[in-house]
């Protein structure tokens, strides 16, 4: 399979190509302006200045992902859990001295004073190593959540420009069922049903500029930029097929040794493990058997865990072989949709078609292109969580609940 580089306006450059073909297709169709007795409108030439002062800021998503760290408040409030719990360790140690943290696979009795001291170490330590997980955990987060509005903006902008061009042709239908209707050749009926249409079309329009606008303020608030502010979006992404250099279950074990989320419900594990065997002389058998069982339960939270993670990323391997052949596929419409303009452009100029056939034609091009982009914006999306499971999530289990 052929590597396909998506440009940020690839979309924009692929209609300007059909407008210029257009253009020569329809230019024996077309009266000047002189020859409709109408003064052209003088033209403006701005400036190389000028333009640049129009043109919006570039933004890309290394700048998104720096401005949304800096934004953060989550990652905020574990910066100052991480600074608290480092000024408590240093205080303990500077009152104690340093305290070796013991492993005991059983029971181990101590005096309440050095119980109490030896656990307040293990949970600072504990505490500490959750809110490093934590932290890169959250900065990921926000790397996939960046991807996702780029996606979504770039999906939406495409999708846009397609049902202008489509509101467009239906407005200009019915003008000329309008012209029809009141010449005798249009039944009211068949008029009406072209002004639904044109309509609808409308209404798809204003439905996604409402719909981008609500991205562009999330978008926004996410990176604390002002809610009225608008960027060119420079989003290039390679569709490759992903190669494996290693076999799944190979893959799947050191996936698991890495996760973060694994991680922390083995620091959880820990800590009930050392709260169950680490106990005071003034314990009592309740509470023994309260902190085995909460041991014995993180043992096995910890054991599906894995075992949901093992499910995740296979799931996830098999969704990109799926969009591989899925990409295929769409290739194979855009070139059938290319055939197909290219045909409606040789009939307009034999004259067996009208200048809308060819003109829904080449929606029928930048339709396609649009899901062929689409495809490639999830696989980028999809290689992303493969590679970083720590994201990939159970939803069936939450979903069941409800």
């Amino acid at each position: 399979m052929k590597a396909f580089l998506y440009k940020a306006k690839g979309a924009l450059a692929l209609a300007l190509a059909m407008s210029i073909c257009s253009t020569q297709v329809f230019a024996a169709e077309a009266l000047s302006a002189e020859q409709q007795g109408v003064q052209a409108a003088p033209v403006v030439e701005l400036t190389e200045e000028e333009l640049a002062a129009l043109a919006l800021p570039q933004m890309t998503m290394e700048q998104a992902l720096e401005l949304a760290i800096k934004h953060s408040p989550d990652l905020k409030d574990i910066e100052d859990t991480l600074d608290y719990l480092k000024e408590t360790d240093e205080d303990l140690y500077d009152r104690v001295g340093s305290v070796k943290i013991p492993t005991y696979e059983y029971r181990k009795w101590a005096s309440d004073g050095m119980h109490a001291l030896v656990s307040s170490v293990f949970q600072l330590e504990n505490g500490m190593e959750q809110a490093k997980l934590g932290e890169k955990i959250q900065k990921m987060a926000l790397e996939v959540t960046i991807k996702s509005y780029f996606t979504n903006i770039k999906n939406t902008q495409d999708s846009l420009a397609l049902v202008e061009k489509n509101a467009e042709i239906q407005q200009r239908l019915y003008e000329q069922g309008y012209t029809k209707y009141r010449l005798g050749m249009l039944s009211k009926y068949n008029l009406d049903q072209l002004q639904i249409a044109a309509q609808k079309a409308q209404d798809n329009v204003a439905l996604l500029e409402a719909s981008l606008e609500q991205t562009y303020v999330k978008f926004n608030s996410l990176i604390g930029e002002n809610s009225d502010a608008r960027f060119e979006f420079v989003y290039d992404v390679t569709f490759e097929p992903y190669t494996m250099t290693q076999t799944i279950d190979q893959y799947i074990n050191s996936a698991l040794k890495e996760d973060l989320t694994i991680q922390l419900q083995e620091l959880a594990t820990d800590k009930a493990k050392f709260t169950s065997n680490y106990r005071s002389y003034s314990d009592t058998g309740a509470s023994y058997d309260s902190d085995k069982l909460t041991y014995d339960q993180q043992k096995r939270a910890l054991k599906t865990a894995k075992e949901k993670k093992e499910t995740l990323i296979r799931n996830t391997y098999l969704q990109l072989q799926q969009l591989e052949t899925t990409y295929s596929s769409a290739q194979a419409d855009l070139t059938k949709a290319q055939a197909d303009y290219r045909v409606a452009q040789v009939n307009l100029q034999a004259g067996n078609v009208t200048k809308t056939v060819v003109e829904q034609a080449e929606m029928g091009v930048i339709s396609a292109q649009n899901a062929l982009n689409q495809i490639v914006y999830n696989y980028d999306m999809l290689v992303y969580t493969f590679e970083n499971p720590s994201l990939l999530v159970d939803t069936t289990s939450s979903s069941q609940s409800k």
